[in-house]
């Protein structure tokens, strides 16, 4: 080792290149040389250049006061409460570890719900089968929104209540361009939070990638999305930008030629060779429980810690036991021993780690 005090020093002169792989928000993969300035600065240029394009499809104004936005949280807090009550049509409520949804006017299938996975695969229920906008949505929401020029008289015809814990998230995602028309529309409450933009997402534990843009979202601030930021780059909510409860209004419009899950619908979109498969969401047969809208809930992470923390109990349990019980053996049959002597022993090969 001679010029070097340290070995690491070293292995450093003995790999100067180390190639490193990046993964842009639009799946494109691309090695660099950590040696390679220049590719470094292309790199960051583009990421750069993919913000603005995000930036240039997003509009965000603060609407609501602290007082009107009381009110609207006081309001959904009504609507938890009727659907803890199970007053809601089925498909009006979807539950999920720290987040639930309440769809008006117009729900959807999507993600787990459906028969064949991927976007363009997502359908819209059929008429009647979630409940109808909220009056006090319309009056305290909508209407505000039309005033202030945000969006057209009779534009919203699709509000969704997304009610997260803290820790509570959603994936990325693109909303579906067949479904819905754009811009889309949301209004936060109860908390400040922020929408992540070109996320890649890893469970189990869960992990997200560094965005493209974070935009901050206040409480009483209204997003309206289009262009690049709605329909080509993906949008999340991370579980660290979720440290209180937060709800988000989202207002949308259904295309015309949206698909739907009625058979009978004689929608242009859907050909006859489409019709032939089954178009259904997807059910559990777990039956609901309403008390668990807000009970606190454990992220996959904290799971893991308790199935090791119990895993090593059980161990130094069954070691106890299993003395114990041999100890109690050889009191009962004092002869016992000389007999397991002779007794065929099974061998195990133990594997070095």
């Amino acid at each position: 080792m001679a010029g070097f005090t340290d070995l690491r020093e070293k292995l450093k002169s003995m790999t100067p290149h180390r190639d490193t792989v990046f993964e842009h928000s639009n799946g494109e993969k691309r090695k660099y040389r950590e040696s390679d300035d220049d590719d470094d600065s292309e790199y960051e240029e583009r990421r750069d250049a993919e913000a603005r394009k995000v930036k240039s499809g997003i509009k965000q104004a603060s609407i609501f006061t602290q007082e009107e936005c009381a009110l609207i949280e006081a309001k959904i807090d009504e609507v938890v409460a009727k659907a803890d009550k199970g007053l809601y049509r089925e498909h009006t409520v979807d539950r999920a570890p720290l987040r639930n949804k309440y769809f008006f006017g117009e729900g959807y299938t999507y993600g787990s719900q459906l028969e064949k996975r991927g976007p363009g695969q997502e359908r819209l229920y059929s008429k009647g089968e979630v409940d109808e906008i909220p009056d006090w949505v319309h009056e305290l929401v909508i209407d505000r929104l039309v005033t202030h020029g945000v969006i057209p008289e009779g534009f919203v015809n699709s509000a969704v209540i997304n009610d997260y814990q803290p820790g509570g998230c959603i994936v990325s995602h693109v909303d579906p361009i067949h479904i819905f028309e754009r811009p889309i529309v949301s209004v936060s409450f109860f908390s400040d939070s922020a929408l992540c933009f070109g996320c890649k997402f890893q469970f189990k534990p869960i992990r997200v990638s560094e965005p493209v843009l974070h935009l901050p979202v206040r409480r009483g601030s209204v997003t309206v999305l289009s262009d690049y930021a709605a329909d080509d780059i993906t949008h999340c909510i991370r579980p660290q930008d979720i440290k209180e409860r937060r709800a988000v209004i989202i207002l949308r419009k259904t295309r015309p030629d949206a698909p739907r899950l009625d058979s009978d619908s004689r929608s242009p979109s859907i050909h006859s060779s489409e019709r032939r498969h089954i178009l259904k969401a997807k059910r559990s047969h777990r039956k609901a429980d309403p008390d668990a809208a807000h009970r606190p809930r454990i992220l996959e992470m904290d799971k893991e810690l308790q199935r090791r923390s119990l895993s090593s109990r059980q161990r130094r349990h069954g070691d106890s036991s299993s003395e114990n019980s041999w100890r109690r053996t050889e009191e009962r049959e004092p002869g016992s021993r000389h007999t397991h002597d002779h007794a065929p022993t099974r061998r195990v090969k133990m594997r070095r780690h």
